[in-house]
């Protein structure tokens, strides 16, 4: 049995959680005068241009090697898109395709990066959670329900993604190992997609970016507080809260 057939197997959980788009301030800034979320040729699906999203999580990769400092510029903000977005997808997988090398101790020898692979379907993040999550609300967090050892031997595939969910141990790695990416192949309009912008005052004080937002005004904005000099991974706590609360606002975490 394929990782899709096992995945078919499970309901949906209950609500269609949005899509993410996590990014350093300045280039958020650039993504919001420029009115689009673009692709970008792939170093993974080579010869494919795509634009990579994260489902309900907005799992961030900070800029490498940044030590603490007061440059506003570096701080984490997330897009939160329309998840009908979803009806567009190419691909789907459970986490971080670009990543997986990374994971791969986890994973076992025996499975490859394309195994996970899903083809699209608006339910298939949906039935992700279900199956490694039971909730929405669990996968927010981060925490599945149940281990590896509760999957039969013969689903080699989804007992190796449980393990590399669960797994606790210190990695060079982050919360992207278990964030479920789905990539669309096309650029997507803001004024069309976007639903709230999660950012640090810096930037939901800028005028250019007003001058943006205010041309869409269903678009909430949302901020979060900063203390100084801090590394801006130290802020990925406040950005998950702050969307946590849209998500719950919106009726889809409990």
């Amino acid at each position: 049995m394929s990782f899709a057939d096992y995945i078919n197997g499970f309901d949906p959980a209950e609500g269609t959680m949005h899509l993410m788009h996590s990014t350093p301030v300045t280039i958020g800034a650039d993504i919001i005068l420029a009115g689009e979320l673009r692709t970008r040729p792939c170093t993974v699906y080579t010869g494919e241009d795509l634009l990579y999203l994260f489902y309900g999580r907005p799992a961030f990769k900070p800029l490498p090697g940044l030590p603490a400092s007061a440059i506003a510029e570096h701080l984490p903000m997330c897009l939160v898109m329309d998840p009908t977005l979803l009806g567009e997808a190419v691909r789907i997988l459970p986490f971080d395709s670009g990543g997986y090398e990374r994971y791969a101790a986890h994973t076992g020898p025996l499975v490859q990066r394309a195994d996970f692979e899903l083809g699209p379907g608006r339910e298939v993040p949906m039935r992700l959670v279900r199956a490694f999550y039971e909730t929405n609300r669990n996968y927010y967090i981060q925490t599945p329900p149940s281990g590896h050892d509760t999957i039969p031997i013969s689903q080699r595939t989804a007992k190796a993604f449980a393990r590399l969910a669960r797994d606790p141990a210190l990695a060079d790695d982050d919360d992207r190992r278990s964030t479920i990416e789905v990539q669309i192949g096309r650029a997507v309009p803001l004024a069309t997609a976007l639903k709230a912008v999660v950012a640090p005052p810096v930037l939901l004080s800028d005028p250019e970016v007003l001058r943006v937002l205010d041309a869409m005004p269903d678009v909430k904005r949302v901020t979060y507080n900063t203390y100084g000099r801090q590394q801006p991974i130290a802020y990925v706590g406040s950005l998950y809260d702050r969307v946590s609360d849209f998500l719950v606002a919106e009726g889809v975490l409990a």
